[in-house]
């Protein structure tokens, strides 16, 4: 029988992002050349085969009140026993190697979620950091500008501050407002970069982050977490 192992990011996966001469637009898609991992998202080694390998939870994930397009749900109702694949930005981000990184990320993985028919198994979610300035319309023509299929990736803010400071605790995504010289809010934030994996039952199997957010990895961690043998699907020999 083969053993399956851990997967784990290996440190030779070096970032080979080629950075602009300007910040991006908040509205903009950045130029592809601008959000390239090991050129234009293609890893220098090949990622372990689906099924060859084991992701242990990580931590567990509540379910949080959230809005999309003024509509009040949670994200549980969002994932609705799917396996998540969730980050975190806001529109007004200009470090290439933060939201639009993510973004383009995002994209890549939605068209390989729909190539490989995945679609009703699968669920996007990008969670706005900026509970003041980006609402409906700011979501909805970012998800435009990044070409986002609705009906898969989600675009959600939370109703309030304080259900963004619990959702982002739960998750354990940092974010820090930045300030100007005078004390005053710039708009923008200090945060790391992280995409998530979230399986059926609220657990996050993996993170990814700068240097590792590879579209193929998430998909065939997408594809190993939904092979795996469920509690309700247990071997003739072992009891219930």
């Amino acid at each position: 029988m083969t053993r399956l192992r851990r997967w784990r990011p290996l440190s030779s996966l070096v970032l080979l992002a080629a950075l602009a001469a300007g910040p991006t637009s908040a509205h903009e898609r950045p130029p592809a050349e601008e959000v390239y991992i090991q050129g234009d998202f293609t890893p220098r080694f090949t990622p372990p085969a689906p099924g060859t390998y084991e992701l242990p939870a990580i931590t567990r994930v509540g379910s949080f009140p959230v809005l999309e397009r003024g509509r009040a749900l949670r994200t549980q109702a969002l994932l609705a026993g799917k396996i998540g694949v969730v980050s975190f930005i806001y529109t007004a981000c200009s470090e290439t190697l933060g939201c639009p990184l993510a973004s383009e990320a995002m994209r890549r993985i939605q068209h390989q979620v729909a190539h490989e028919g995945l679609r009703e198994r699968v669920v996007l979610l990008s969670v706005t950091f900026d509970d003041v300035l980006d609402r409906a319309s700011h979501l909805d023509a970012y998800a435009q500008r990044w070409g986002a299929d609705r009906s898969l990736w989600h675009f959600v803010r939370a109703p309030s501050e304080q259900s963004l400071e619990a959702m982002l605790a739960g998750f354990g995504q940092d974010r820090t407002k930045l300030y100007d010289a005078h004390g005053r809010f710039t708009g923008r934030y200090r945060h790391t970069l992280k995409v998530f994996l979230v399986d059926q039952r609220g657990a996050v199997r993996n993170i990814y982050s700068t240097g590792f957010l590879v579209p193929q990895v998430v998909i065939n961690d997408i594809k190993t977490v939904l092979n795996e043998r469920g509690p309700d699907r247990l071997s003739p020999e072992e009891p219930r």
